[in-house]
């Protein structure tokens, strides 16, 4: 069957070349998010964290989980109503305070810095693979003990093998007043928490993935961090305005806000 002219992917692939071969590398993250910008401008849905106007978001994940990751910054939902609720609560910005930021997002963790910073507070950011800032590993923590004001991980501790001990280091480190946001997914709908452990073959049958760990019912998640020593209250994408949850496709995300219980101050 003949072809009429040519397809928008070899289109893209032949702008790809063109820019690589006539602009230097600094600028090409750039250029690439300016082409992803006009290819999905649309004014449907927009992204709370790069500020992009869209058609429609891309689809994700085994099955594919439609309108998910923004195509210009990569964001998914979980990370967008992260960013509203620090948005929404300046309070958590202290001068002279210390923000960590374990695993962070690329588009996320510059916003979330810039943020802290203006407030007057210290960023800290790292991961295992000590591609961010330094290396940063969530079971052993190079704070002092009561030294960290805000906390965030996002998807992190349905990764580890030891959740609890997680739980336990990131305690450690909080101040009595600070705030931990511990964002994971926790919707499954069974008994209790779906558990793979820690062969590869398993993780990959039940999450598509052999980076996860589990998917947490909410009603376990909740007990894991209550058990550990936290206060925890939600901030759920259901309780925004219905405008919001559409035009930054949020799905049912929530997040689990968490403080040291009274009692082990």
């Amino acid at each position: 069957m003949e072809n009429g002219g040519n397809t928008p992917g070899i289109e893209s692939r032949r702008l790809k070349q063109l820019i690589k071969s006539v602009f230097p590398e600094t600028l090409r993250p750039h250029l690439r998010r300016m082409w992803n910008r006009s290819c999905s401008l649309g004014v449907r849905h927009q992204c709370p964290i790069c500020g992009s106007w869209l058609r429609s978001f891309l689809p994700h994940g085994t099955p594919p989980d439609p309108n998910c990751v923004c195509p210009v910054c990569a964001s998914k939902a979980p990370h967008r109503l992260a960013w509203l609720y620090f948005q929404q609560s300046p309070e958590l910005f202290q001068s002279g305070g210390l923000c960590v930021h374990v695993a962070p997002e690329p588009e996320l963790g510059p916003r979330l810095k810039r943020r802290a910073e203006s407030s007057g507070m210290a960023y800290r950011s790292g991961n295992i693979s000590a591609s961010g800032e330094q290396y940063m590993d969530i079971l052993d923590l190079p704070f002092a003990d009561q030294s960290v004001d805000l906390f965030y991980c996002c998807h992190v501790l349905n990764s580890m093998n030891n959740d609890l001990r997680a739980m336990r280091e990131v305690l450690r480190v909080l101040r009595p007043s600070a705030t931990a946001v511990l964002q994971v997914p926790a919707f499954y709908q069974g008994d209790t928490t779906l558990e793979a452990g820690a062969g590869e073959e398993q993780r990959i049958r039940l999450f598509h993935d052999n980076g996860i760990s589990r998917c947490y019912t909410d009603t376990d998640y909740v007990h894991r961090l209550e058990t550990t020593g936290y206060d925890v209250r939600h901030f759920r994408a259901t309780d925004l305005p219905e405008w919001q949850v559409n035009r930054y496709a949020l799905k049912a995300e929530v997040l689990h806000v968490c403080k040291a219980a009274e009692s082990k101050n």
